[in-house]
């Protein structure tokens, strides 16, 4: 039995998780017996483990994964699975077993209170994040948003690291395995979730991190079309730096010499053939791009590549087209993305690093020279994907941004990475889906409450706590347990009318495509005039321009002051 204290402002608190008897389903390719619990009073039935693709292993590793076959008889969907192969994390005290395997394309399945193939429950499905290298499904429980807003919650796992995105074009190894796998679970979804009463027509893809990053690129997918109708992107879209991996192919030499597949006849094969732990202990010992010299580099350790298929250009280029079947298949989706407050709070860990390769005491902030000789430029770089020199730029960098006070300069330099590669992303993406007419709706937001996790920011230096951070709103959406402490993280109580609200506004939104309804604060549309969005802290309201100088000096100040000065592309 596992507790749950996770109140919400319009039911008791909850006391605890109770399991009664086995659900069953039947589908075309064979039959599942899940669990019903009792949460909050209410019933919630959850099928844990689903397979979704073959075991990508053998001649399927490195491949576009395949559909699963079904089984006979009665499929056991009444414990959660493995994660993926992945390196041990922080997240290990948050998931129900420390289980790993390359046969881990599954989904888990929440569903509220009756489960009848005739219901026709409008569908969300979650793309967990962890810089595409760490993460897994059933860390997050729907269980509130189904019992919210009477939908279907499902969460999936797909490949991460090494397994899910090795990239070596000339010898056949395209990438991107783990973003096809997402794309076999929505067509698994779309071809079953009737029998569960699920609506296929009717399908919310939305991910955070990594996994926002994931749904934004799925949206540029023409061929996606029918398999989701909305998109909710936290944290990160297309247009982002993170979205890409540029130094994939220098890495898949790297990992090739590691492994001693480099002067083979089949780099492929040999690389295939590789025993997985030992695929996983090269991916964690090759060494990264350094940042030595003149700037940092901002750059994935694993990710998504432009594979000529699934991704046939960069996202930028697919949605400058304004003609091409990306544009027009994004701009039918209804459409969310927003952010934290904070998003620097990601830099946070390299920044420590920094601040020890520099001799400076990272607790009383960031050194001037170092913001504007290092950290600069590195943005730079990272947000124009080209090799950027120019002083003056780099002066407009450290004008804008700089300050001698060391605690504002840590400040400043955590708003700078946000702003570069987070809300400037963000605005342009917003307002390539809502320029002109379109038919479908455009919504931003800013989460602006602390992760309600004291071990998750313990190591945050003082100048930091009581902020947001990256991830902080999954607390309010997902019934997510510590299994370590044993416990469940619950929000702060002054903090239950907000979570009430999102919980609110995202099952309304991927019912309808709209967020609104008459028991929470009005959301208007995000327009490329007024560019409204939510403001969400411990009071919710309407807001424009977001970050608006800030903003700006991305999208437009530097932009224009490097036409003419941005010289060739970088890959790492």
């Amino acid at each position: 039995m596992r507790a749950v204290q996770l109140a919400l402002m319009f039911t008791a608190t909850l006391l605890s998780t109770e399991c009664y008897e086995p659900a069953r389903v039947h589908t075309d390719i064979g039959d599942l017996q899940g669990v019903l619990e009792i949460i909050r009073n209410e019933t919630v039935y959850q099928f844990r483990n689903i397979p979704y693709a073959k075991p990508p292993i053998g001649p399927l590793r490195f491949k576009k994964p395949v559909a699963h076959g079904g089984w006979s008889g009665v499929l056991d969907c009444t414990e959660f699975g493995p994660s993926c192969l992945q390196q041990h994390s922080t997240l290990d005290r948050y998931l129900p077993n420390l289980n790993q395997s390359e046969d881990c394309l599954s989904l888990d399945m929440y569903i509220p209170r009756t489960l009848s193939s005739s219901a026709n429950r409008s569908v969300m499905v979650f793309v967990f994040g962890g810089g595409f290298l760490v993460g897994q499904g059933t860390l997050y429980d729907g269980s509130f948003l189904a019992l919210t807003g009477d939908v279907i919650v499902v969460t999936l796992n797909y490949r991460l690291g090494v397994f899910g995105f090795l990239a070596n074009p000339a010898q056949s190894l395209l990438g991107n395995y783990g973003l096809w796998d997402q794309r076999l679970a929505l067509e698994w979804v779309h071809a079953h979730i009737a029998n569960f009463g699920g609506n296929p027509n009717s399908v919310t893809l939305f991910g955070q991190s990594a996994g926002s990053f994931s749904v934004s690129l799925q949206s540029l997918y023409p061929k996606n079309k029918g398999l989701f109708h909305r998109v909710i992107a936290h944290s990160g879209v297309a247009e982002g730096h993170f979205a890409i991996w540029h130094n994939a192919y220098a890495y898949a030499k790297d990992i090739g010499i590691y492994l001693g597949c480099a002067n083979t006849t089949s780099y492929a094969d040999c690389i295939r053939n590789i025993p997985a732990e030992k695929l996983l202990q090269a991916q964690n010992s090759i060494t990264q791009p350094g940042n030595t010299g003149r700037k940092l580099h901002f750059d994935l350790s694993m990710g998504p590549v432009v594979d000529g298929d699934l991704l046939p250009q960069t996202p930028s280029e697919l949605l400058q087209n304004k003609t091409s079947d990306s544009y027009h298949f994004f701009r039918s989706l209804d459409f969310i993305t927003g952010n934290v407050d904070t998003e620097g709070s990601i830099f946070l860990p390299l920044l420590a690093s920094l601040a020890k390769e520099n001799n400076f005491n990272f607790s009383n902030g960031v050194p001037l020279d170092v913001y504007c000789n290092k950290i600069g430029p590195g943005l730079l770089a990272a947000y124009f994907e080209k090799d950027v020199n120019s002083s003056q730029a780099d002066n407009l960098l450290c004008s804008f941004y700089g300050t001698a006070d060391k605690l504002k300069q840590a400040q400043h330099t955590l708003e700078a990475y946000g702003d570069a590669l987070y809300y400037a992303p963000s605005v342009e993406i917003l307002r390539d889906h809502s320029e002109g007419s379109p038919a479908s709706s455009t919504y931003q937001y800013v989460f602006r409450r602390p992760i309600p996790d004291p071990t998750f920011t313990a190591g945050y230096p003082p100048w930091w706590q009581n902020r947001s951070a990256h991830g902080a709103e999954l607390y309010y959406l997902f019934r997510i347990h510590d299994y370590k402490a044993n416990r469940t993280i619950n929000v702060p109580n002054h903090d239950d009318g907000l979570q009430t609200a999102i919980l609110k506004y995202w099952t309304n939104f991927a019912k309808t495509g709209n967020p609104n309804s008459n028991d929470v604060p009005q959301w208007d549309t995000y327009d490329v005039i007024s560019q409204k969005y939510s403001s969400m802290g411990t009071t919710i309201t309407q807001d424009q321009h977001l970050y608006g100088s800030r903003v700006d000096l991305w999208l437009n100040r530097l932009t224009k002051l490097l036409d003419g000065s941005v010289s060739s592309v970088i890959f790492g």
